[in-house]
């Protein structure tokens, strides 16, 4: 008796419908996520019990290393009006301003030198050196060369990282830390000028093992200038 063939059945399976669907999910979250902005040094926080939320938008941060180096990072909201780009442009005119008011070796930028400056997410050299920072976007490898700059890699001593910032109770002669934080709350997008008076608007953000000294200094910056408000932030602390 001769055997019984047994069909074989296909094993194919359409995945396209499947593919469709990652693909979709993975273009919603890529739209939909905020991605963190590299900064120029790594900072571990302190730890608290605060719960408080920081602000997405609308915010300067002020990172601040165990060294005492200081960087800036501004953050406003995505609108036709106060879009980043445009509001970093008006930022680097407006402290440009002030510090050619209070100084004898003025500054300026070119347009070029404007649009390099209104894509830098963290930004922290002195002003006098600000040219030649913003100069580096043209050179070969110069976003890696300006990120090496402001993490103080980049092995030339004549590159000072960090915003010039000292004790000073001198309003009249401000500090460079205290022109940019004039010039950001001088802004002309009202929800950030808002959030800054209120002092949700702007978050120090120390290393743990930062000296107080540093901070304190910092601090002190920001109440000379009247700016009284702010948020230290900090990591959530575990549960013991």
């Amino acid at each position: 008796m001769g055997r019984v063939k047994i069909a074989k059945k296909s094993t194919f399976i359409d995945m396209t419908a499947m593919s469709d669907v990652t693909v979709l999910l993975l273009t919603f979250f890529m739209l939909t996520s905020t991605f963190l902005q590299k900064e120029p040094t790594t900072v571990v926080t302190p730890a608290s019990v605060s719960e408080e939320k920081v602000q997405e938008t609308n915010f300067v941060q002020v990172l601040v290393s165990p060294e005492g180096k200081v960087w800036l990072t501004m953050n406003n909201d995505t609108s036709a009006a106060y879009g980043n780009e445009n509001m970093r442009k008006a930022l680097l005119e407006k402290a440009a301003s002030i510090y050619n008011e209070t100084h004898a070796n003025k500054v300026n930028f070119t347009e070029a030198q404007k649009e390099t400056f209104a894509k830098l997410g963290s930004f922290g050299v002195p002003m006098a050196q600000m040219g030649d920072f913003l100069n580096m976007a043209n050179e070969p490898e110069g976003l890696t060369k300006m990120d090496n700059w402001l993490s103080g890699e980049d092995g030339n001593p004549n590159h000072v990282t960090g915003i010039p910032i000292s004790w000073n109770s001198n309003e009249d002669r401000p500090t460079e830390f205290q022109i940019w934080m004039k010039a950001m709350r001088q802004t002309d997008n009202s929800a950030l000028a808002d959030k800054i008076k209120d002092g949700t608007g702007v978050a120090i953000k120390a290393d743990q093992n930062t000296a107080f000294d540093i901070v304190h200094m910092v601090m002190d910056n920001l109440q000379t200038i009247h700016m009284n408000k702010f948020t230290l932030l900090t990591a959530l602390k575990a549960q013991e």
